[in-house]
Formats: structure tokens, sequence, C-alpha cells
């Protein structure tokens, strides 16, 4: 009588689950947001301390608007204009700024809010980004489905990830970015290849984030997302070409010894990029200056080479097989997961674009009538690295080794694997209609 109770009684599903983790994550930073009103001021996180990053954006914007182009990647320039910049707004600046790592079109962008006091140009770019991020958020929640309860949970395991509160103290433009790669999604997934490919060559104002979304569009969408691309990558260098004139030489040639300059000749925070390079650069080096060691190559490239040959492998799976709703949404997935990895340069605020895998994974897991080891593991990761990305950083500047990257990697892996290996296409063929109809029930 007792098995027979128990039996009966009923299993937390995954989105209870989901719900009870990302609300007890809610009321963790909810009780930091607000103790923060309760501390010292010494101790507690400010106004003068966001938004720093802004200062680069804004100085490029400013270089765009009064036509001193030559300055836009000259880092002493840089430094001088931000440390104005920040003891007239009272900013709270340490001896390091932030240079501008973005094609020179991109500061196109900023332009208009340079003309505005710093503060009120700040507020306003936060203004933008809180639209860009709503219209993600709304793009997700359409895609993953399922109800109220279930696409509610977008937006609670937006809001209480790390990498959303980085973006937004920051001064980041991840939010910009999250848009344009729900709009990429959208347009991919219904079809619209030609469509696709224009907003996905708006992402290449950040190369990083642009490159392997491109790449694996136009292999599965073939001419009509490359039409796209191109035609948007053109129009862009056309505005680059006739109104900024001489600055793709400097882009090409400033920007590199800059990134050298950063990296290798200063002490520079690697915990904050979440690549291979990053990883093993921090693991056997820490943040001591100097030049790359030969094993950080070595290893690095082994990383890289595995990791391109499973994206290759899944292309081309998806390029011979079936073109089927399940097929296109697993090979994104990979794709944007697997985008950092492959990146030799990309911080962990944009790690907020994973968002977009999770909820395609979510969506090809509730069509599936049986689901495998694989689809369980796959859980665990995306769990333990919604939990760890809280202090991930942290933990990497006090350990060395940065957990956020073993699990991206993983999780990668798996998605890979799962592409490749289409089993649940197979037993769901197999399984008996009945089974099927007590899933639906389910």
């Amino acid at each position: 009588m007792i098995d027979q109770q128990l039996s009966l009684k009923p299993k937390r599903t995954l989105r209870t689950r989901l719900w009870r983790a990302g609300g007890l994550v809610g009321i963790f930073v909810l009780t930091f947001f607000i103790g923060n009103f309760f501390i010292p001021r010494d101790k507690a996180v400010t106004r003068q301390m966001l938004g720093h990053d802004f200062l680069a954006f804004y100085y490029a914007g400013t270089c765009a608007r009064t036509g001193q182009l030559d300055k836009l990647y000259d880092l002493d320039a840089t430094r001088q204009f931000e440390a104005r910049t920040g003891a007239a707004a009272g900013l709270e600046l340490g001896p390091g700024f932030g240079p501008w790592w973005n094609p020179p079109f991109a500061a196109w962008m900023f332009a208009p809010l340079s003309a505005l006091p710093y503060h009120t140009a700040l507020v306003i770019w936060w203004s933008i980004g809180f639209t860009c991020l709503g219209i993600a958020i709304a793009l997700m929640c359409r895609m993953l489905g399922g109800g109220w309860k279930t696409w509610l949970l977008v937006p609670l395991l937006i809001v209480t990830v790390m990498p959303f509160f980085q973006v937004f103290s920051h001064g980041q433009n991840t939010y910009v970015s999250l848009m344009l790669l729900c709009i990429v999604v959208t347009l991919w997934r219904a079809g619209w290849s030609l469509a696709a490919g224009l907003v996905c060559g708006l992402m290449f104002y950040k190369p990083q984030l642009g490159a392997v979304i491109a790449i694996v569009l136009c292999l599965s969408q073939g001419r009509r997302a490359i039409l796209g691309v191109a035609l948007t990558a053109t129009a862009l260098l056309l505005v680059n070409v006739l109104s900024m004139p001489g600055t793709i030489h400097e882009f090409l040639f400033h920007m590199p010894q800059n990134l050298h300059w950063m990296q290798e000749e200063n002490h520079y925070r690697w915990e904050r990029h979440v690549t291979f390079k990053g990883f093993w650069r921090l693991t056997f080096q820490g943040w001591a200056s100097g030049p790359t060691a030969p094993i950080v190559y070595v290893l690095w490239g082994i990383c890289e080479l595995a990791l391109l040959a499973g994206m290759a492998a899944v292309s081309w799976r998806t390029l011979r097989g079936p073109r089927d709703a399940s097929s296109t949404d697993r090979l994104i997935a990979a794709a944007i997961t697997a985008m950092p990895l492959l990146m030799p340069f990309y911080f962990d605020y944009d790690l907020l674009l994973i968002s977009v895998a999770v909820v395609l994974y979510a969506v090809d897991y509730q069509r599936q009538s049986v689901h495998f080891a694989e689809d369980r593991w796959l859980i665990r990761t995306w769990i333990c690295l919604f939990v760890v990305l809280e202090f991930g950083t942290m933990l990497a500047g006090h350990t060395r080794v940065h957990p956020v990257v073993p699990l991206v990697s993983v999780a990668a892996a798996l998605l890979i694997r799962r592409t490749l290996r289409p089993r649940a296409a197979r037993a769901l063929a197999q399984t008996p209609p009945e089974m099927l109809v007590t899933a639906a029930a389910a």
C-alpha cells in the first residue's frame, strides 16, 4: 500500500525545478541589491562605479562626430580623453582605461550620444539597451511557447544571471547584440534566409559575435543567406570608406598592436575572457606580462581544432541530412555555444548570448517524446553554468582556473554530439502511437 502511494506521488517537473532554482538565485541577488543601500559607501557599489566601458564608446562617438578619425585607435589620446571625461563626470576610475576595439563604422552608433553630457548619454544608452533586451526576451519567449509558466522562465533566468548585471554595470552593448542574434535566429528558423543574412551582417559591428553565426548561417541556408550577409557587409564597408576614409587601415594595422600591448605588455585581466586562449594563458601564466608561452599556444590550438572539427561535422551533417526544425535548432544552438570558445577575444558579459542556445535546446527538448542520457547531462551542465556564472570570474581571479570555460566546452560538445547522433529522431519514429499520446498529454 505504501509503495502504491509513493508511486502515485507526483514528481517535480523540470520546469518546477527551474522555477525554484531561478527563484532562489533571484532572492540571493535581490538580497545583495537591497543590502547595497545599507552598507558603508566605501564598500558599496555607487553610481560613480557604473558605466565605465561606455567611456570607450563615448570617445569613439566623439572622434566620429568631430572628424578626429586618426585618433580612434590612438591609445594615448584615448587614455587622456577618458581621464578628463571621467574626472568631469565624477567617476571613480582606476589607473586603467578601455580602448575602442570595434570596427570604425560602429563609432557612428555613438556619435549622437557623444554630443550630450556623459551621464545623460549613459542613461539614454541604458534605455536603448533595456529596450533591445525586452525585444530579445519577447522573441525568445515566442520561440519557447508552452504557456506562461514556461516562457516566463526566460526573463527570470536572464535577469538573475551575472552577465545581465555585468552588461548593465559596465555600460556594454551586449543587449543590442542579443536582440540582433534573436532576430537572426527567428528569421533563420522561419526560412527567411535573405532577411536573416541581412540582419546577421549587422552583428559585424562586433566581429567576434558575428563571424561564427554568419559562417554557419551561410553554410546552412545557402545562396540567399550569403547574399544577405554580403549586402549588409558591403553597405557597412561603403559607409566606412565614404564617411571615415583611412580608418580601415588604422583598424587592421593599429588594433592588433593595441590588443598586443594591452594583453602582453600590461597586467591584463585574463579571467574576464571565456576563450581557450584566456583559459590556458591564465592557468599557466596568470596575470604576468610578457609573450604568451608556447604551451598555451599548443593547448589552445588543440582545443580549437577539436571544436572546429566538431562544428564542421555538424555543418556537414546538416547540409546532407533532412532540413527539419529539430536539425536547424540543434545546429544554431551548437554554433552559439561554441562561438566564445572559437574566438581569441570574447568577454564574460557576452555569454548572455548563450541564453538563445538554451532556449533553442528547450524547444527541441519539448518536441521530443523520448530523452536520452545526453539530455540529462546537458541539462545538468546548463544548470551548473547558470550557477557558476554568478561567481566564476571572481573564482578565476583567485585560483587562476576559470570554471566557466570547461562548462561551456562540455555544453558545446554535448550539443555537437546530440546533433551528430539523432537517436531521438529514430526513437521517435519507432515509438508506438499510444506512447506518443501519453507523452503529449503529460
